[in-house]
Formats: structure tokens, C-alpha cells, sequence
């Protein structure tokens, strides 16, 4: 099962996919511009075959919505009018500051990290679905 994640901002949109297994997630190799989101997700979807799109939901430290909120409810509903497949919201608190973490240490300045960080949350979020839905019972 394909999945699409994405990590929804006003400037950029960062993109996740997994393997068709369903098991590892992979960032997008572009930023999605808000302009042309819905056509570029749409696009997405259909080349890759994807079954189930997930959509960070920005939440407060306390769990409450987060400023954003609003916003990503909207592009999700309008996702949902554009796709033939299930949209649901996740949990994205801390995705971008992992992000950040990530490229730093791997020694990417702040002004590169710009380009990159999106996508790496929204793999960051992809990956912690699939560790989460793959977990095998210890027996």
C-alpha cells in the first residue's frame, strides 16, 4: 500500500512517499508550491499509485489544535474533493524540529535546509505511521 504524506505550510509543502510495501517512507524529491498543490498531488497520487494520503495536523505541546489548524482542514477537504482515495489527518508535533536536527547534523546549513526540511518532516511523519501500523506483536 502506497501512502502520501504531507507536511503543509504557506510557503512550502513538504512530500513523503512510501515503497509500495508499505514499510519505509522517502521524501519527494521537489517541494510542492501551495499555488499548484492540488494539481501536483493529484498528480502524485495517479503516478504513484497512491491509496491513503496523511496530512500533519499541527498540534499544540498540550495536544490542543494548533494555530494552523484551520488551514490544513481546509486543504485537506479540498484534497479530498480532487482524489479518489482516503485523507486523513496526523499527529505532526515535533516533525519539523527532528527535521531540523537531521540536516544540521548531517552538516546542511540553515539557509540549505530551507529546500529540504518539508520533505524530510513529512518523512519523518510517513515513518513514524509505518513503524507504528507495522509493529508486530511481541509474542
Amino acid at each position: 500500500m502506497r501512502i502520501l504524506a504531507l507536511d503543509w505550510g504557506s510557503v512550502r509543502i513538504g512530500a513523503a512517499i512510501s515503497d509500495p510495501d508499505g514499510r519505509i517512507a522517502f521524501p519527494v524529491d521537489k517541494f510542492i508550491p501551495p499555488a499548484s498543490a492540488l494539481q501536483e498531488i493529484k498528480s502524485l497520487v495517479e503516478e504513484l499509485k497512491v491509496e491513503l494520503i496523511l496530512i500533519g495536523f499541527p498540534k499544540t505541546l498540550a495536544g490542543q489544535e494548533g494555530s494552523s489548524s484551520k488551514k490544513v482542514e481546509e486543504f485537506m477537504h479540498a484534497i479530498k474533493a480532487e482524489v479518489d482515495c482516503p485523507v486523513d489527518l496526523i499527529d505532526e508535533r515535533f516533525s519539523s524540529v527532528q527535521a531540523g536536527s537531521l540536516l544540521s547534523e548531517s552538516g546542511i546549513n540553515q539557509k540549505e535546509q530551507r529546500a529540504l526540511k518539508d520533505n524530510i518532516a513529512a518523512q519523518i511523519i510517513l515513518q513514524q505511521y509505518l513503524d507504528t501500523k507495522n509493529k508486530e506483536p511481541i509474542k
